[in-house]
């Protein structure tokens, strides 16, 4: 059995949701074979079927809706290349990558999104469902080390790779 001492959050269990809100608001889908309850002021996590598998990612998921909730998670993503363009329109990001047409991306509702110069800061409640997203994003133009195009993350090391020609 896992447990979560909580200081200020406000936490609502209902029809197998757990609602979470301190600054930000967030939900998590409780799994069939959890069951949460909660006392005084200490979420329980046990699992049914007593694998400790499920009852620790499940945690580990909580613990980031909780982070969320107080600070949003933040990511950074960088875009190289001449005319290499970005712009926000209604709910969705148009990206001009060098490609025929733009590329466009449908923004979800618990995503934000600043756009800057070059980069993209992108904030959410839920991390796992930010990485998704930054994933779809660099799907479309992955870093080109050869010419240093394309679409990276801040924390990645980008080097440019010489060309092995014979002179």
């Amino acid at each position: 059995m896992k447990y979560i001492k909580l200081n200020n959050e406000i936490i609502l269990i209902k029809n197998k949701y757990l609602f979470l809100k301190k600054i930000n608001f967030g939900e998590i889908k409780i799994p069939d074979n959890l069951i949460i309850f909660l006392e005084k002021n200490i979420l329980f996590i046990k699992s049914v079927n007593f694998e400790k598998k499920n009852e620790i990612s499940f945690y580990k998921k909580i613990l980031n809706i909780i982070y969320g909730a107080n600070k949003l998670w933040e990511s950074e993503i960088f875009i190289s290349g001449i005319g290499y363009k970005f712009f926000l329109n209604d709910n969705k990001l148009f990206l001009n990558l060098g490609y025929s047409d733009t590329k466009s991306i449908n923004i979800p509702n618990y995503i934000i999104l600043e756009l800057k110069k070059d980069r993209i800061i992108i904030k959410s409640i839920y991390k796992d469902k930010m990485g998704n997203f930054i994933k779809k994003i660099i799907q479309i133009k992955k870093f080109d080390p050869y010419k240093k195009k394309g679409i990276y993350l801040k924390n990645k090391i980008v080097l440019k790779k010489s060309s092995k020609k014979k002179q």
